[in-house]
């Protein structure tokens, strides 16, 4: 019998005992034949006949709830597909138990499944807040970084991005140190590259300090400096930093003390150094003492990093977990080509896929600020939820349109490569590349928003044909599937035709916005120059009576030397 067969046959079966037609007693036993029997063998009959009907029904209402639930599941499954994706019902896979299978090897790819947070020796407080965030097992990384930094040796780790790296360096940090009081000098700095991630590294702290007693201080820019002298004074037992405004105090202040650091951290070094922090890491290096202990932590392990890491590290022990070109395994890569001459309909192609097939948490990287910040104009013409993030806004509005976004206030963040590295956001389902990244490492760094500690997530990419061949041996290292996606041309070209329709308006809205930012110029250097005659003025003021006093004692002095 197919396989076909034996789903109908189930369906049925199942509809009729839902309805109650379904007779269990059929095939049993026919009630004429105990007439026959004498009275006793007929009680023994029936108690035999009822015995076995009840196991029966007993098995067989259980194989029904396994066959309907499978039913419903694969129902779902190739519903969901066919609505998202365009796909056939027959690429869909079904639940069956190799699936499961695969299901639990990804999981031991990316979870230390043998392996329990206590068997880490953190003490319970620590475990404890792990579990509150969800975190039954340990990850990968997590199982092989923190018993090395809790012995002291120095580590050069590679791992994916959504990992959970961070916790891998903070919770040895935090058992090592949070019962250590009174010591009148910090014990461990953690260097980032953005003050994106440093704020969201410090988050991570305050989720896993829930029941501990450790404390830390936040050091970046865009942040009031006495404010965190004041805080670096109370000696925190972390300092969480960017490495221009470490060396700034460093520098300029006494506040930042790290010749007694212990423990020195540099996450996403691949980043530092591409960002050119090179002279920072080594005026770092330098101020703190030869005998710390020292962590490096990259997505990938470039020549740059590897120079760093002999400039830093002391006998380092490697770690390189298990992972498939820097990508998670839960990420499914998508690509969507469109025609070289048809490079116009791109923003059309864009709010096709996320009108019709991305309405959940989703993120597109775009290359430019200009084409990010135009984006989210159309996108508020169409009524379409999203919120930018770029290097055009204030510190204070990057964070605001991250915490917005992270919280579900906006389905879409707009955002350029400065927000590629380390948003710590678990639940983004998809990314998109408005364009093709410059670089492999780029695209990994972007893509690795979704996918994180083991979650699902899609990626997709918008390309020329005639840059499909470069985009591919981008993507080539991954050795992962890439798969096609289609977008509707007949809603491509509506949602064109309403893009040109608002054009004109979109238009006044970039020339108001230009005209309004010249003016805030104008007004900011009118306030400058009125503050530079004010001090000139004061300088006069303040030299003139100098200039006398000096001409007084000259003519006194001329005066004796006359007599």
């Amino acid at each position: 019998m197919s396989n076909s067969q034996i789903q109908s046959d189930s369906e049925e079966f199942i509809e009729q005992q839902e309805k109650g037609d379904v007779n269990f007693y059929s095939g049993l036993f026919d009630p004429c034949e105990v007439v026959h029997q004498k009275p006793q063998e007929t009680q023994t009959i029936k108690d035999k006949v009822i015995q076995q009907t009840k196991q029966t029904f007993s098995k067989q209402s259980t194989l029904n709830q396994k066959i309907k639930s499978k039913l419903n599941k694969v129902a779902l499954k190739i519903r969901k597909q066919n609505e998202q994706f365009n796909e056939e019902p027959e690429q869909v896979e079904e639940d069956d138990p190799q699936d499961l299978q695969q299901e639990q090897q990804l999981d031991s790819k990316i979870f230390a499944i043998d392996t329990e947070f206590h068997q880490l020796k953190l003490n319970k407080a620590l475990v404890k807040a792990c579990h509150d965030q969800g975190y039954t097992h340990p990850t990968n990384v997590q199982a092989k970084i923190i018993p090395i930094i809790m012995n002291g040796k120095d580590v050069l780790a590679s791992s994916c991005t959504g990992s959970g790296k961070t916790a891998a360096f903070l919770l040895p940090i935090m058992q090592r140190f949070g019962n250590l009081k009174n010591l009148q000098y910090s014990k461990a700095l953690i260097i980032l590259p953005t003050r994106e991630l440093a704020l969201q590294c410090f988050e991570m702290f305050e989720k896993l300090n829930k029941y501990a007693n450790c404390t830390a201080a936040l050091v970046i820019g865009a942040v009031p400096i006495q404010q965190q002298e004041a805080e670096l004074r109370k000696y925190p037992d972390i300092i969480i930093a960017t490495p221009g405004r470490t060396v700034d105090l460093l520098t300029n202040s006494s506040s930042l003390e790290i010749q007694n650091i212990e423990i020195l951290v540099f996450d996403e070094a691949d980043r530092l150094m591409e960002m050119g922090f090179e002279k920072e890491i080594r005026q770092i290096l330098q101020a703190t003492s030869k005998d710390r202990q020292t962590v490096l932590i990259s997505a990938t392990l470039n020549a740059t990093v590897k120079q760093l890491s002999l400039l830093a590290l002391n006998n380092p022990i490697k770690v390189n977990v298990d992972f498939v070109g820097g990508l998670a395994y839960g990420l499914k890569q998508y690509l969507l080509r469109i025609r070289s001459n048809q490079d116009s309909d791109r923003e059309a192609t864009l709010i096709t896929l996320l009108k019709t097939k991305f309405k959940e948490k989703t993120i597109i990287f775009v290359k430019t600020k200009h084409d990010c910040h135009r984006l989210a104009i159309v996108l508020g013409f169409l009524d379409m939820s999203s919120c930018e993030l770029h290097g055009n806004l204030s510190q204070q509005q990057r964070i605001q349109a991250y915490e917005d976004f992270k919280e579900g206030k906006f389905q879409f963040l707009l955002a350029t490569d400065l927000a590629a590295r380390g948003l710590d956001l678990t639940d983004v389902k998809a990314v998109i590349n408005y364009e093709i990244p410059y670089e492999v490492t780029r695209y990994i760094h972007r893509v690795g928003r979704t996918a994180r500690i083991g979650a699902q997530g899609i990626s997709v990419t918008i390309c020329l044909e005639n840059e499909v061949v470069k985009f591919k041996k981008m993507i080539r290292q991954s050795k992962q599937q890439l798969f096609k996606m289609i977008a509707d041309t007949n809603k491509v070209k509506q949602i064109r035709r309403q893009i040109q329709q608002l054009e004109p308006q979109i238009r006044k809205v970039i020339k108001e916005e230009v005209a309004e930012m010249e003016v805030r110029k104008t007004e900011m250097m009118t306030q400058k120059g009125e503050i530079q005659v004010e001090e000139s003025e004061d300088a006069d003021n303040i030299q003139e009576p100098k200039k006398g006093k000096l001409q007084m004692k000259n003519k006194k002095r001329a005066k004796k030397s006359n007599n």
